[in-house]
């Protein structure tokens, strides 16, 4: 049910409701106007400043102005048409400064432009060449508040934008180069983590996600997670405390995904490979429980050789006289860890989008079908998956047979509920690919504890699910 006002009445509640210093009428008053239907673009322009300067006034309203002008978006998107030239401040011939992310009242103006653009296409061609950016950006901050726009996805395809991807790389192996300082330095942690900012903030300049930063974010990520291992207590990490096994289970999922889902140079991929024999090394020489034997190590420097000879790669020294392998050291010497060629297997879900507000409703004990639609780069539909996640962290993976054979375009129906799962509560939904642990590396196969594991592709979706009672 729609609420229609004329303006006049808005703006005269607005000036009075917005003003208030009681936090609960703020926030009524913002709940109401998400639910208007405005008779004039006029009264869009003068909810929207009126919100705007409730902002400005009082910062901690932001969750619930945000969410507002979602609605305001939603609800008026011809009338935000109008005023989009405006919106976006997009004059005929003078250029405009682009607008930082961090302005509250920017990313509220934008919510509010982009769930209207998903009714209106009108609204795309206002966009300035970095508004499919900053989509991007607000989209992975607030997914629950700003709708999936595939028109936008198209536009940074075939964005003219000229991107100098030889740049972004030089500057990725810059920032890694400076993390690799720290790490020589022993520097703290805290100091190490600081490096991801700084790969995101190469993400945020670019116009495109770019798999090289992608790459760069996941190596030092697990290299975080290594130095976090090495500083656990000697006498957890020898006896293998369960909570040392959860996080080398971790490290373990990581170092396939980062091994498999990133193609490039054969470089690239000896890289995947020592990373990998650094771990199964510092195992074996760290825990006493024999979860890696000296066995296990020489397995895969032997497969390293054998890598190596094939594709007339350079050994590391020590892989070949068989002694101590220094990652760190190694990655040292090298004069760059990225390459301009990387790729990355990935998914983008378009259907459903996360919706916690929608309840979908299924008898008690029996199961709910969920229609999936994806795009996907780098990989093949019928080795993809569905993982769903319950409340309680209990996962299950299913493998439906593949109902068509597109191009970078998987669709399939996944169940959820039955017997074990009939409490109200929130499931996440993302796609996986399957990876084989092989003959050289099954003591990692031993501590995932299958040989099977499935890898995320995909950022997860959230479907609030509340068991019908049956009659």
């Amino acid at each position: 049910i729609y609420l229609h006002f004329r303006w006049k009445a808005v703006v005269s509640t607005q000036s009075t409701g917005l003003e208030e210093s009681n936090v609960e009428i703020r926030h009524s008053l913002h709940s109401l106007l998400s639910s208007c239907k405005l008779n004039s673009q006029v009264a869009v322009r003068r909810v929207l400043k009126g919100l705007l300067d409730n902002l400005k006034k009082y910062p901690q309203d932001k969750s619930s102005i945000y969410k507002c002008v979602q609605g305001v978006g939603d609800n008026n998107a011809n009338y935000v048409a109008l005023l989009a030239p405006e919106m976006l401040s997009k004059h005929p011939y003078l250029s405009q400064t682009e607008p930082s992310t961090d302005d509250t009242s920017y990313v509220a103006t934008m919510i509010l432009v982009f769930n209207a653009a998903r009714h209106n296409s009108v609204i795309l061609s206002f966009f300035h060449g970095y508004t499919p950016k900053h989509y991007v950006y607000i989209y992975s901050l607030l997914p629950e508040l700003v709708p999936q726009l595939p028109q936008v996805h198209k536009i940074l395809k075939s964005s003219d934008v000229s991107e100098n991807i030889d740049s972004i790389t030089s500057s990725l192996n810059l920032i890694l180069k400076q993390f690799l300082g720290l790490c020589k330095s022993g520097a703290h942690i805290a100091a190490m983590t600081k490096t991801l900012e700084n790969i995101e903030k190469i993400q945020k300049c670019s116009a495109r996600i770019h798999p090289q930063s992608k790459y760069a974010s996941l190596l030092v990520n697990i290299l975080l997670q290594l130095f976090k291992l090495r500083s656990i207590d000697r006498k957890r990490m020898a006896n293998g405390h369960h909570r040392v096994m959860s996080k080398i289970r971790d490290i373990v999922c990581d170092l396939c995904l980062f091994q498999t889902c990133f193609q490039g140079s054969d470089r690239i991929v000896l890289l995947g490979k020592l990373v990998k024999f650094y771990f199964i090394q510092f195992l074996h020489e760290h825990i006493t429980v024999g979860v890696v034997t000296e066995k296990d190590v020489a397995l895969y420097r032997e497969h390293i050789l054998s890598f190596c000879s094939e594709n007339n790669l350079s050994v590391p020294t020590q892989i070949r006289d068989d002694r101590h392998f220094n990652l760190l050291q190694y990655m040292y010497s090298q004069d760059s860890l990225v390459s301009s060629d990387i790729s990355h297997t990935r998914a983008t879900i378009l259907s459903p989008q996360s919706n916690t507000e929608r309840v979908n409703e299924f008898p008690s004990h029996l199961s709910y079908s969920v229609e999936i639609e994806a795009e996907t780069h780098h990989v093949e539909p019928q080795i993809l998956a569905e993982k769903e996640q319950y409340p309680k962290y209990r996962e299950d993976v299913c493998q439906p047979v593949v109902q068509n054979h597109l191009r970078d375009y998987y669709q399939n129906t996944v169940f959820v509920g039955g017997v074990s799962w009939s409490d109200p509560g929130v499931i996440r939904v993302r796609l996986v690919t399957e990876y084989r642990c092989e003959e050289h590396e099954m003591c990692l196969a031993g501590l995932y504890g299958e040989e099977k594991v499935w890898l995320e592709i995909s950022d997860s979706v959230q479907l609030k699910i509340h068991p019908r009672p049956s009659k």
